[in-house]
C-alpha cells in the first residue's frame, strides 16, 4: 500500500533519517587515512622494517630472478593496530619491479597461514602495482587484526623481477617460493626454502600518538648467532617486553641491521652514515634511535684510534640529525672482540676510545652499555663465554636474550620519563 505524506516536516524527518542510516552502514567507525601521509611525525608508526641491500652472491648463490613466482615471506612485528599499510622497494635495482598481487594472513606454523585472515593489499586501488628502477611504493591503508608480537605471512605474486633484486640477506627466517601465482588456499609443502626477503621494506599501523625505535647496527643486531625461525635476536627480545601484556607500551621496534655493515666505508649495504637518513630518519613515527655500530670499521681498520676519531666524528652528526628533528638517539657501546680475527692490541684501543667517548661525552640523550653487560668478567677484553659463539664476536641465543632484556629496561625507563 502506497502512503502519501503530506506532512512537510515528516517527509524531512524520514529523509534525514534514511540519510542517517546510510551513512552508518556505509561509512567505517574509523575513517581509513589517505595514502602518502608516511611523514616522521603523523599518525602511521612502523611495527616493522629491514634494511634493503643488493645481493652478495656467496651468501645467496640461487636463481634470485622471481619472475613468476609467488614467494611467501614471514616477518615478526613488534607493535599490533587494526589498519596496516605495506612498503615495497625496488630502490637498489636496475630493472622493473611488476606484482600481479600481495595478500597478507595471520601465519601459523611455518608456510601455512589463516586463509581466512587473509586480506589482499591495493596499491592506489589496484592490486597490480609496477616499481620503476630505483623507486618504492607504499600500499593504501588495508583494515587488518594485526597483535603485538605476532608472525605475518606477506606473500608477493610476481610477475616480472630483477635479475638482482632488492633484498635483505639476513633475514634468519625462512621464505617459501613457488612457480606460478597463489592465493590464501594454496598449499606451499613443495615450496622452495630461501633465508632471503625479497622486496619487502617495512610495515607500518596507523594509531593515534604511536611511536617507534629504530636500530641501527651490524650482524650483531641482524641476528648472526640467533636461530632460524625463532626470531631470537637481541631487537625481538626487546619487542617482547615493551610490548608484553605487562607492559604494553605499544612501541614499534624496527630492526635495521645489516651483517658485515660499516658505518664509514662499504661492507655489506651502503655506509651507516650513508644510509641514516633512509633507514632510520625515514622509518614511519621514529620517536628513538639507537646507534649500535662500529666493530666492523674498527676490524678491519689499520689505526684503531684514527677509525675511533673518525666514528665519533659520524656518531656527532647522526645526534645533531636526530636532535634538529626533536628525536632522542642512544649509543651502544661496542661489544668485546677478543678471540675474533678482528682482536688487536690496536683495535682493542679504538674500540675502548669509541666506548669511553660514548660514556662519557653527553652527546647521546642516553647509554645502553653493551659492553660492560656481555664482557666476561675474567677478562673484560672478551665476551662471556657462555653468550658468545665460537667466533667470538658474535653473540649466541642466550646471549640476544640478555641484550634484549636489558635494552629493554633501558628503553622502559626512558618512556617513563
Amino acid at each position: 500500500m502506497c502512503v502519501l505524506l503530506h506532512d512537510k516536516h515528516e517527509i524531512m524527518r524520514r529523509i534525514l533519517a534514511a540519510f542517517i542510516l546510510f551513512y552508518t552502514l556505509a561509512v567505517p567507525a574509523q575513517r581509513l587515512p589517505r595514502l602518502g601521509r608516511a611523514t616522521t611525525y603523523d599518525n602511521w608508526t612502523g611495527t616493522w622494517a629491514a634494511a634493503q641491500q643488493t645481493p652478495v652472491r656467496s651468501y645467496m648463490p640461487y636463481n634470485n630472478e622471481m619472475t613468476n613466482r609467488s614467494v611467501r615471506q614471514i616477518i615478526k612485528v613488534s607493535a599490533g593496530g587494526s589498519i596496516v599499510r605495506l612498503h615495497l622497494s625496488n630502490e637498489l635495482s636496475r630493472d622493473t619491479l611488476r606484482i600481479r598481487s600481495v595478500y597478507i594472513a595471520h601465519a601459523k606454523d611455518s608456510f601455512t597461514i589463516d586463509p581466512k585472515s587473509a586480506e589482499y593489499l591495493r596499491f592506489s586501488n589496484r592490486q597490480r602495482v609496477t616499481l620503476p628502477p630505483g623507486s618504492a611504493v607504499v600500499s593504501d591503508a588495508e583494515r587488518f587484526d594485526l597483535r603485538p608480537n605476532e608472525l605475518l605471512a606477506v606473500t608477493i605474486n610476481y610477475s616480472e623481477a630483477p635479475k638482482q633484486p632488492t633484498v635483505h640477506m639476513g633475514s634468519r627466517t625462512t621464505s617459501y617460493i613457488l612457480k606460478g601465482y597463489s592465493g590464501p588456499h594454496t598449499d606451499f609443502a613443495r615450496s622452495f626454502r630461501y633465508e632471503k626477503w625479497f622486496n619487502i621494506a617495512a610495515l607500518d599501523v596507523y594509531r593515534t600518538g604511536g611511536r617507534s625505535v629504530a636500530i641501527l647496527g651490524n650482524s650483531i643486531t641482524d641476528g648472526k648467532g640467533s636461530d632460524t625461525d625463532r626470531q631470537n635476536r637481541w631487537p625481538d627480545v626487546m619487542s617482547g617486553v615493551l610490548n608484553s601484556p605487562r607492559e604494553h607500551t605499544d612501541v614499534g621496534v624496527l630492526n635495521l641491521g645489516i651483517g658485515n655493515n660499516r658505518v664509514l666505508t662499504t661492507g655489506y649495504g651502503a655506509p651507516g652514515k650513508d644510509r641514516f637518513d633512509r633507514d632510520i630518519l625515514g622509518q614511519s613515527g621514529v620517536r628513538y634511535i639507537i646507534v649500535f655500530e662500529g666493530i666492523n670499521d674498527i676490524g678491519v681498520s689499520t689505526d684503531g684510534r684514527t677509525t675511533a676519531r673518525q666514528l665519533i666524528e659520524q656518531y656527532k652528526l647522526m645526534v645533531a640529525k636526530a636532535h634538529a628533528r626533536r628525536l632522542r638517539i642512544y649509543g651502544a657501546t661496542i661489544t668485546p672482540m677478543k678471540g675474533a680475527g678482528y682482536f688487536t692490541p690496536d683495535h682493542e684501543a679504538g674500540r675502548e676510545m669509541v666506548n669511553e667517548w660514548i660514556r662519557t661525552s653527553g652527546e647521546f640523550d642516553g647509554v645502553i652499555d653493551f659492553d660492560r653487560l656481555m664482557a666476561d668478567p675474567a677478562d673484560r677484553q672478551a665476551l662471556r663465554p657462555e653468550w658468545r659463539l665460537p667466533d667470538c664476536l658474535h653473540p649466541n641465543a642466550l646471549g640476544y636474550e640478555q641484550m634484549g632484556r636489558y635494552a629493554a629496561e633501558f628503553l622502559l625507563r626512558e618512556l617513563r620519563k
